[in-house]
């Protein structure tokens, strides 16, 4: 039996989303995951010590035919504000 995760995800509107390391140690990815498949992606939970087989593929659903621009079909989060801004 083969473990595996499948999920939407999308990458996070942040500088810091994919960090490149200048020693060539590798880099970093972060990705914004939706609560509706939050159960699936929970699996990797219990992998996280060990070493991961990726395989990444852009969702084709939503994608604007021949725009060359991503999908745009994972809800995003509501931009949160600071405690300290008033509304």
């Amino acid at each position: 039996m083969t473990e595996r995760a499948a999920f939407l995800a999308s990458f996070p509107c942040i500088q810091s989303a994919i960090k490149v390391y200048g020693d060539k140690q590798g880099m970093r990815v972060q990705l914004d995951i939706p609560e509706d498949q939050m159960s699936e992606a929970l699996k990797i939970l219990a992998w996280r010590e060990c070493v991961l087989s990726i395989t990444v593929e852009p969702c084709k659903a939503g994608m604007e035919q021949g725009s060359g621009k991503e999908p745009n079909n994972v809800e995003t989060r509501p931009k949160r504000k600071p405690k300290w801004e008033t509304p």
